[in-house]
């Protein structure tokens, strides 16, 4: 019986986004969500665009407009984007039955079982990506055996979607983590 296999959704956008679809604005607009860290105001999402612009969640409110002076600023609503992510939650219940939200950003699906309702790992990745897409949002995709790689999967591995390969074997493991 083959092991378990995780899928983690990561949107890096997902508060700005939220808001663009809110406003009806593309997602090439430079827009950021503002937070209160202190006595400062930082951006605690930016937008495609603003990002393109060289903007960066935590980056302090008047730098980004030092960057980006057309930048456009809303203030953060976490229970509106806790709700957001709750509703992302049922929509990735068309994927697997074991959906949970990992918030700020993210969902982790146990896929166990079900990718080949979907054609595959990879088709299900894919379908996953477009329908983000068709939504209006950023998604990153990560796919592994433990929760934990699929997470590091999908925020930092590259650009597209890659499952990583399923089991245990010992090709996988670093040299330096076989024992002698």
């Amino acid at each position: 019986m083959p092991g378990r296999r995780i899928l983690s959704l990561w949107f890096p956008h997902l508060g700005a986004e939220r808001v663009l679809r809110r406003l009806g604005l593309p997602g090439e607009a430079c827009l950021g969500v503002v937070a209160e860290d202190g006595a400062r105001q930082v951006l605690s999402s930016v937008s495609p665009g603003a990002r393109a612009a060289g903007l960066a969640e935590g980056q302090a409110l008047r730098d980004a407009f030092a960057m980006c002076p057309q930048l456009v600023v809303r203030p953060q609503d976490a229970p509106a984007e806790a709700a957001f992510l709750d509703a992302l939650t049922r929509w990735g219940g068309r994927f697997s039955p074991w959906v949970a939200p990992e918030a700020p950003a993210a969902l982790m699906l146990d896929i166990t079982g079900c990718a080949h309702l979907f054609g595959g790992e990879a088709a299900m990745m894919e379908r996953a990506m477009e329908d983000a897409r068709a939504l209006g949002l950023t998604a990153r995709a990560g796919l592994a055996d433990t929760p934990g790689a699929a997470w590091a999967l999908a925020r930092f591995a590259g650009q597209g979607p890659a499952p990583a390969p399923a089991g245990d074997m010992i090709e996988q493991e670093a040299r330096a983590t076989r024992s002698r």
